[in-house]
């Protein structure tokens, strides 16, 4: 990988040379101002270029603020070049590891900036150890031998993740497909029939669906019941994750709980169950899709001897039963209907790359299936919608650590 080193040069060049040292003997691309040569950038320029190609911001930091540039450079706004290198990590979402010195170690005084530095430099690099210390997991070092073993460590552990992460993601399957014309409709007829199996084909060994809900015209009731059924005989999809138009994530069930919601919601949709299970269901798929879009559609035509499509509600003329027991669907009426069983929170990953933090949220999330909503990569945009086994995730999460302790040649 390559990373980028950033600090405060002439208090800190020991520790430089020995992190830079275990990084290089790691096989990785280190980054920093030693590297630097005259170039035609400014300095300023150059940093942020770098920061942005490197695949790991690592930020020590001592008792100096660093180099402030002055008004030449750009921009002329009073941060230290190591605060800019910082925020461009930030904005850039580059994974950043932090490391600051523990505040018991021995130091020079006039490496101290609050004890003979520029005037409000002891304030400034207080204000960013603070930061540093409240938004990541700093690690505190006493001396380079010290700092260098725990940024290889972090830097192992970042690439251990980053890769894995990639691999697991890569490896998880959720397909999107297009059922507009099977989502509304007075009858599931042979073209809405040939979108759902090609729905079925598609989604394959698919650990979850993702469809698309608005304001409530986009999706049935009825018809997300239909499929939910499907979903459950004739796939291995074990989520369905609902998002908006933009993308985003609203909510998750498994098609078990979107049929049961559904139908103590709405009682006469058992009737539709109790019909199925009249019938020996067929291991052939496209048969099962069949039986069962055949058996709907005999429901919508015969309704339930009730006469109720609701408490109530008298039953209108038979051909108009599902427009009047269908209702729009959206998020607030699915979290009703399905209570505990709708999961209404993601991780959220506002860069590519996911963080310690979010790895952990994953191996320890009390859901075993955990919805991730992953900004994607540049230049593209959007989001992705993904599922994440979290078994599976923790324990190949297990294997890359054992694997990443073996010797490297074959032991005799």
């Amino acid at each position: 990988m390559k990373v980028y080193i950033s600090s405060t040069y002439q208090d800190l060049v020991d520790h430089r040379v020995a992190v830079d040292r275990a990084l290089r003997r790691m096989g990785h691309d280190v980054v920093g101002m030693e590297q630097y040569v005259a170039e035609g950038s400014k300095p300023v320029v150059r940093c942020k270029a770098d920061v942005r190609a490197a695949d790991v911001y690592v930020i020590i930091v001592a008792w100096r603020y660093g180099y402030v540039p002055g008004r030449s450079e750009s921009p002329p706004d009073g941060r230290s070049i190591t605060e800019i290198e910082l925020q461009e990590a930030q904005t850039s979402g580059r994974p950043v590891l932090a490391f600051l010195l523990d505040p018991g170690a021995p130091w020079p005084p006039n490496s101290v900036d609050a004890m003979g530095g520029a005037p409000g430099a002891g304030d400034d690099v207080s204000r960013l150890r603070a930061l540093l210390g409240t938004e990541y997991l700093a690690g505190i070092f006493r001396t380079p031998d010290d700092l260098a073993s725990q940024v290889a460590a972090a830097v192992s552990a970042q690439g251990l993740t980053r890769h894995m992460v990639d691999r697991v993601l890569g490896e998880t399957s959720v397909a999107t497909p297009d059922m507009n014309a099977f989502a509304q409709g007075n009858q599931v007829d042979d073209s809405t029939l040939f979108s759902i199996k090609q729905m079925i084909q598609r989604a394959g060994a698919a650990r979850a669906l993702v469809l698309q809900i608005d304001d409530g015209k986009r999706w049935w009731s009825t018809r997300l019941f239909l499929l939910a059924s499907l979903l459950r005989s004739l796939t291995s999809v074990r989520q369905v994750v609902f998002c908006d138009n933009d993308g985003r994530f609203v909510g998750m069930a498994s098609p078990a709980a979107i049929m049961d919601g559904l139908a103590s919601a709405f009682p006469d949709l058992d009737e539709f169950e109790h019909r199925l299970r009249q019938e020996v269901p067929s291991v052939d798929i496209e048969r099962e899709t069949d039986r069962q879009t055949n058996a709907w559609n005999a429901f919508v035509s015969a309704p339930p001897a009730s006469g109720l499509v609701g408490p109530g509600v008298p039953l209108p003329g038979t051909g108009d039963y599902e427009n009047a027991l269908k209702v729009g669907v959206r998020g607030p009426l699915l979290e009703r209907w399905l209570g505990e069983r709708w999961v209404g929170r993601c991780i959220r990953i506002d860069s590519y790359d996911l963080s310690m933090i979010q790895v952990q949220q994953i191996v320890d999330s009390l859901l075993p299936d955990v919805p991730i909503q992953r900004l994607r990569k540049a230049p593209a945009a959007g989001f992705d919608l993904l599922v994440v086994d979290r078994d599976a995730f923790a324990l190949q999460l297990a294997r890359e650590w054992v694997r990443s302790g073996l010797p490297r040649s074959p032991v005799r």
